[in-house]
């Protein structure tokens, strides 16, 4: 079993519009819907879509969490296993024009027993199960974040840190977490400055050498990297022009991973894979589907990075 864990998902508000916004104006869209948002919501959607059970964890209150539920009852192999608090879900809203802008909404509050809440459901987990961590966490739980993973990593499921906050990282690698993905847009807030591929690179080995097993950086639109013992690797995701999506290409990537490696236990043939996802959810509206995913995987080429240097 795979659990995915969204600590503040939303409920996505799409507006597609023609022509491009004009501030201090009123703008019509010509088209409109909501998805179920969410890091980890978005690993378990592309896991439903490769036919891949999964629970979701996180957590879910107010008047939206009834319809969010809804939205996620048309993907059958998705088993929601949220907390419900006391706060309200938040509602972004996503402006499609030829330039995409959000506006994303801080979310609720929560509190330590909700933490102790979503605690218990996700020791349901067994020895061997995979636990996805996905998405920033608010800095007031961090330490109980931690403490959840430390206890899953004793109880033997293997941890997937999607997109986490540098902290939760570096305390998690004690823990030998099995994938960690991050991206160069959010390594380059933490340093502080402009990052070469080649300290990317030596970033995914450090944390291979404190624990983590397998490293994948999203390096830009066009590009993702692959850090494990075998060495370091790169696959295309996009030529970055005729590319349509933004939103969840690297929580395509973990899904795909974790979905090959499941059946291959090929670390490199699941990087392929993964790659193939991505690419598959950059060139759609949407997160990708199997059909996508199949048109794309066979285009995927993995190439070491040391090869290019000679």
């Amino acid at each position: 079993m795979i659990g995915t864990c969204t600590l503040n998902p939303s409920l996505d508000y799409y507006l597609e519009f023609e022509k491009e916004i004009e501030l201090g104006k009123t703008n019509r869209s010509n088209l409109e819907y909501y998805e179920a948002g969410g890091k980890g919501v978005n690993v378990s959607i592309v896991l439903n879509n490769l036919h891949i059970p999964s629970r979701a964890f996180g957590f879910l209150g107010g008047f939206t969490k009834d319809f969010y539920i809804s939205l996620l009852q048309k993907y059958e192999q998705i088993r929601p296993s949220f907390v419900y608090i006391d706060g309200m879900t938040r509602i972004n809203v996503k402006a499609h024009a030829p330039t995409h802008t959000n506006y994303n909404a801080a979310g609720p509050y929560i509190t330590h027993d909700d933490m102790k809440s979503l605690a218990e459901k996700v020791s349901s987990l067994y020895e061997g199960d995979y636990f996805v961590l996905a998405g920033s966490t608010p800095s007031y739980l961090e330490n109980e974040v931690v403490d959840i993973l430390c206890h899953e990593a004793e109880d033997g499921v293997k941890l997937v840190l999607d997109d986490c906050d540098s902290m939760i990282v570096e305390k998690s690698l004690s823990f030998k977490p099995f994938l960690v993905k991050f991206n160069l847009e959010e390594y380059q807030e933490k340093v502080g400055h402009s990052v070469s591929r080649d300290e990317l690179v030596a970033h995914g080995q450090s944390l291979l050498a404190k624990g983590a097993c397998h490293v994948i950086i999203l390096e830009s639109k066009k590009n993702a990297l692959y850090i494990s013992e075998e060495g370091s690797f790169k696959a295309p995701l996009s030529d970055g022009e005729q590319r349509v999506n933004t939103v969840g290409v690297g929580d395509s990537i973990v899904a795909g991973f974790l979905m090959n490696y499941q059946r291959s236990y090929d670390g490199m043939e699941s990087f392929r894979f993964a790659a193939g996802c991505g690419s598959a959810t950059a060139y759609s509206k949407s997160l990708a589907t199997m059909e996508r995913i199949n048109q794309q995987f066979e285009s995927i080429e993995v190439t070491r990075l040391e090869d290019e240097k000679e």
